[in-house]
């Protein structure tokens, strides 16, 4: 998978943008002044000090991997030994299911005994399993950083000029078999991840085969249940127009019989009526005609208006009984009519409704039957929901994982190959008696001086450490592990001590001349003042 003939390229301390300022001279110049100037000088007045010997300074060469699988680099460090753990999920076996749900897809009864039987299958704890990547930097930050940074590396063939390469203890092969078994993982989770896929897609399927074979039989028993009542209808339909037309004879015959007889009532009513009306007005001119004869003192005639008064009265009582009874008559009449008409419309009615009872019959078997049907649709699509839920939820799981895989590396279109990158940074080494110490300055941002810098060096106050700003934030991170993981573990400090005593740049009399030519050159902008430079420059001279 993994070409072994990998290229080497070492990153600049310093952007190649920043001119005239950090050439290497000046570069090697403003690096042996810091040192210099953080030196300990000894001294004290109680408790003496011992002067610091700068044992060396040299700039190394921090070794990152770059490895390209399918357009995907993944970044390793080369040196510190971590331990990157990507934890996933086992997932349930989506092979076994589908075979399962093929066996049991014929009918509908088998179908639905495997939904209710799998309604766990995917919402079974899951077990956890760890994948380790050994010295992978898997932080978006630093991929991020590394990124911008590498644009400016140089590749080399032979041995790095200027630069002790520090050697890589995380070795191709290592990278190389990690990749490989990752691959394989990320292969197989992507398989298994499609396969669930095909689980989803196979139970949609299933179950849209299955409702579309219950709809088609809701439709046939409406159609068969619509083939049947029509035809029923063709027999019920004369039925009910011969009941209606006998039922309304006999009614028009019995409202005929009744509004014979009340229009006799009413009738006599009226005539009845009409004798009361001149009873009343006769009793009222007998009354007035004995009022008059009282008035003459006729006592005869008066007695005899008023007996003719008594017996018309009498009369009329007779006359309003009549009257009374003539309208109970009426009333009760009516009633009879009422209730012959309603008892021939309610016979009519029921008579209708047992004509009309295959129809409803069927319309009730049609029904029960169609209702069964939707009952099976929904405890099926009820089933299958629970099944869903569940293989959703490890999809979901399952994209998590491969995402969080892919996050792992980054985009590459040039390296085919694996790649390794040096990252430098100098080392100034210090010994005072048995005790030694390091400072390390990680790669650095740099700018031109300017007036503050001059004024600052006028006051006395020392401006060379401006100089040094941290280009990139993980990076210097990454340097500033190395220091303190040199004071931890032998081997590491050990590399150091020799990588620095073997290449020490002030050994090197070429970059010494390098240095004292940049000396002058960071005195004149400002960066040293005038007492920094000749304390710097006279220690040059006696530095190994």
């Amino acid at each position: 998978m993994l070409n072994s003939a990998a290229k080497r390229f070492i990153l600049p301390f310093s952007p190649e943008n920043s001119g005239k300022l950090f050439s290497f001279d000046v570069e090697a110049a403003a690096v042996y002044a810091l040192s210099e100037l953080e030196r300990a000088k000894g001294g004290g007045l109680i408790l003496k000090q011992p002067e610091e010997k700068i044992l060396f300074i040299t700039k190394i060469g921090y070794p990152l991997w770059l490895f390209t699988c399918d357009e995907t680099a993944f970044l390793f460090n080369g040196l510190i030994d971590s331990r990157f753990s990507m934890i996933y999920f086992e997932l349930p076996p989506a092979q076994l299911f589908i075979e399962r749900l093929e066996k049991n897809s014929s009918t509908y009864e088998d179908y639905l005994a495997f939904l209710s039987y799998h309604d766990s299958y995917f919402q079974q704890p899951k077990k956890k399993k760890e994948f380790v990547l050994r010295g992978l930097i898997p932080g978006f930050d630093f991929k991020k950083e590394f990124g911008i940074y590498r644009k400016e590396a140089v590749e080399v063939t032979g041995q790095p000029a200027k630069l002790a390469p520090l050697a890589p203890t995380l070795d191709e092969a290592a990278i190389s078999s990690v990749l490989t078994e990752m691959g394989k993982l990320q292969s197989f989770l992507i398989e298994d991840s499609q396969k669930l896929s095909e689980c989803l897609r196979l139970i949609n399927e299933t179950t849209s085969q299955f409702i579309t074979e219950l709809d088609y039989a809701a439709e046939a028993v409406g159609d068969e249940a619509k083939a049947k009542i029509k035809a029923q209808e063709e027999f019920v339909t004369p039925k009910i127009t011969k009941l209606n037309s006998e039922y309304k004879l006999q009614i028009a015959k019995l409202t005929r019989s009744f509004n014979e007889e009340l229009e006799k009532l009413e009738k006599l009513k009226a005539k009845t009526v009409k004798f009361i009306d001149d009873d009343e007005e006769k009793i009222k001119l007998y009354n007035h005609e004995a009022k008059i004869q009282a008035e003459k003192k006729h006592l005869i005639y008066e007695k005899t208006w008023k007996e003719k008064s008594r017996l018309t009265k009498k009369e009329l009582d007779g006359l309003k009984k009549e009257l009374k009874r003539i309208e109970n008559s009426i009333k009760n009449l009516n009633s009879q009519k009422n209730k012959k008409t309603f008892k021939l419309q309610l016979e009519l009615k029921t008579e209708i409704e047992s004509a009309r009872q295959p129809l409803r019959d069927l319309e009730a078997a049609r029904d029960a039957r169609v209702l069964v049907l939707k009952q099976k649709t929904e405890k099926l699509l009820k089933q299958e929901k629970t099944v869903i839920v569940g293989l959703n939820g490890v999809i979901k799981l399952g994209e998590a994982v491969n995402s969080r895989f892919e996050m792992l590396g980054m985009m590459e279109h040039q390296l085919k190959s694996p790649a390794l990158f040096y990252v430098p940074f100098y080392v100034a080494c210090y010994q005072a008696g048995l005790s030694k110490r390091f400072i390390f300055l990680p790669p650095s941002m740099t700018s031109s001086a300017g007036f503050s810098a001059k004024l600052k060096g006028a006051f006395g106050r020392s401006k060379i450490k401006e100089l040094f700003i941290p280009r990139f934030k993980e990076i210097t991170t990454l340097i500033d592990n190395v220091q303190a993981l040199a004071k931890q573990d032998s081997w590491l400090d050990r590399e150091i001590r020799d990588l620095g005593e073997k290449n020490n740049l002030l050994n090197i009399g070429l970059i010494r001349e390098s240095i004292v030519k940049g000396l002058v050159f960071l005195n004149r902008e400002g960066w040293l003042s005038d007492r920094e430079f000749q304390a710097v420059s006279g220690s040059l001279a006696y530095a190994q």
